[in-house]
């Protein structure tokens, strides 16, 4: 018993040097490999086990699972890599098992900016198709339609109808 939990310690270890982790996301990865070490078969792999306990409560106290930075770690990468919108980030934040508050301050600045790239190939099109790609484009990004108008209203001009 002392060797497998050491072999799924191991494996964390190796899973969380890539990025940081939520708990869900370790649990389902140490789930997925007790059914390949064929400990628990593969259809039960959702099922409670003991030694996933101990071993998520020992990456807890090494700070390796921590739902809160993970959760501002991956607020942090879709604000400056690919901005998205409250909306977006929350949906996929609670896919990751993680439940919690997102406080962006400038939502109409990340819309601009996830913007600046496409907004150069629809400068050509009449008014109307612009505000409708700009309108489809931030919505697709999670962004809400206040935001939408508003970043609209700066870069068209004129209102959605």
């Amino acid at each position: 018993m002392e060797d497998l939990y050491q072999k799924l310690l191991d494996a964390s270890f190796h899973f969380v040097s890539f990025r940081p982790r939520s708990e869900k996301e370790m649990r389902a990865y140490l789930a997925k490999k007790l059914s390949r070490l064929s400990v628990i078969p593969a259809r039960d792999a959702r099922i409670q086990f003991p030694i996933l306990d101990r071993v998520i409560a020992r990456l807890r106290e090494l700070d390796y699972v921590n739902d809160e930075k993970f959760a501002a770690w991956w607020v942090d990468q879709r604000q400056s890599h690919k901005p998205k919108g409250n909306r977006l980030i929350l949906q996929e934040l609670k896919a990751k098992g993680v439940a919690v508050e997102i406080k962006q301050p400038d939502e109409v600045g990340l819309a601009r900016q996830a913007l600046a790239k496409k907004l150069e190939r629809w400068q050509t099109l009449p008014k109307i198709e612009q505000k409708k790609k700009i309108y489809g484009f931030l919505g697709r990004r999670g962004f809400d339609a206040d935001t939408i108008r508003r970043v609209i209203d700066e870069v068209v001009g004129g209102r959605v109808q």
